[in-house]
């Protein structure tokens, strides 16, 4: 009987956690307008590739160290890190190039 008691609320609870409910309650609902929608997707495409790429570095690189004992194994952090730093380092390359070009412009 007890047995079949917890199923049973185990049951409704995992429903009850599963099953979405909204509110109706005359509750304010934020509402994104379609270009904002646009950009929050764009930036979390980003963001997810930002992470897998990480992840992907963090993986190339460990595995390059079982090769070369002297290189350190790097944590996900350490990935995370370093794909900033590079990611810094080519957007000031890219300001120089697009610099150099104004400068290069004639009559400018």
């Amino acid at each position: 009987m007890l047995v079949s008691f917890t199923r049973r609320a185990g049951a409704a609870g995992l429903l009850l956690v599963l099953v979405p409910a909204t509110a109706c309650a005359g509750m304010t609902m934020p509402v994104f307008t379609e270009i904002a929608r646009a950009r929050f997707q764009v930036l979390s495409f980003f963001l997810i590739l930002y992470l897998a790429l990480a992840f992907i570095y963090q993986c190339l690189w460990n595995s390059l160290s079982k090769d070369f004992p002297k290189l350190p194994r790097i944590r996900y952090r350490g990935a995370l890190g370093t794909l900033a730093v590079c990611g810094l380092f080519i957007y000031v390359v890219l300001t120089m190039i697009s610099g150099a070009r104004e400068l290069m412009t004639p009559g400018a």
